[in-house]
């Protein structure tokens, strides 16, 4: 074969590359921007959502085998890609409060927030399900209270009703997470169910911490929060409800004080 031959088809296998290599190249850039975009939805919610109940899940449950870690931390996660993206699609506050969001940020359109944050809830229960009718059961309930704070008005009311719906959510995350950490996932006994509900009102009574940074936001949509209404005093209210809530929980366990 002539050296001339040789490289034409050199070239010519060459260019037959070129674009299947430009196509994966182009795939990858969209799934590593859309993965970006959905950790940014959960990111803020780290510290204290993803980290606090995947503790509490391994010492409720316990959590007795590795193997049921990644899954309790993938359920949990893939739970609060869902909430987040029912409950950021009032991307008004966040342009003041959280500009980095994917909406505020321009990385998603809101019909396209919207259209995933309904796709998610039934991979949610189909996700849950997989696990055991009761790992469902706590998705539904999830899906149920997100609903409510977010769709039907639940965030803008009175803050006691607003609360009471976080400490709610809050529990189900907690249920459905201490149930995949299990080695049987139908069944959690009545300490561990205590221990949720517990949490769950120490959730309700305390959260508003979060909102004193908020409060800009907050004053824009009307919001009715502790912190807006009471004003500096509900610092000090909170920092005594959480030592109440330190005495009574030991109390609660019989510790030694």
């Amino acid at each position: 074969m002539k050296p001339n031959t040789l490289y034409h088809h050199a070239s010519f296998s060459w260019l037959q590359i070129m674009p299947l290599t430009t196509s994966l190249i182009t795939f990858i850039d969209a799934a590593v921007y859309h993965s970006n975009t959905l950790w940014l939805f959960t990111k803020s919610d780290f510290m204290t959502t993803m980290i606090p109940i995947s503790l509490f899940a391994i010492v409720a449950a316990p959590l007795t085998s590795l193997r049921n870690l990644p899954h309790l931390v993938f359920w949990l996660w893939f739970h609060l890609l869902h909430f987040n993206t029912s409950d950021q699609t009032a991307s008004f506050e966040d342009e003041t409060n959280k500009p980095d969001r994917p909406l505020p940020a321009g990385r998603i359109t809101l019909h396209t927030a919207v259209l995933l944050r309904w796709t998610l809830m039934p991979m949610c229960w189909a996700l849950s399900l997989a696990y055991s009718k009761e790992v469902m059961f706590s998705s539904m309930a999830l899906s149920v209270f997100t609903g409510m704070y977010n769709e039907l008005g639940g965030s803008g009311s009175h803050f006691v009703f607003r609360y009471a719906l976080n400490g709610l959510g809050f529990a189900a995350f907690e249920a459905g997470t201490a149930l995949v950490a299990k080695e049987d996932k139908t069944f959690l006994d009545s300490a561990g169910w205590l221990t949720i509900f517990l949490s769950g009102s120490i959730f309700a009574t305390t959260i508003y911490a979060q909102h004193f940074c908020d409060v800009v936001g907050d004053s824009l949509l009307n919001r009715d929060t502790i912190p807006l209404r009471f004003g500096s005093i509900s610092r000090t209210v909170l920092l005594c409800g959480v030592v109440a809530w330190s005495i009574g929980l030991s109390y609660i366990w019989k510790l030694d004080l």
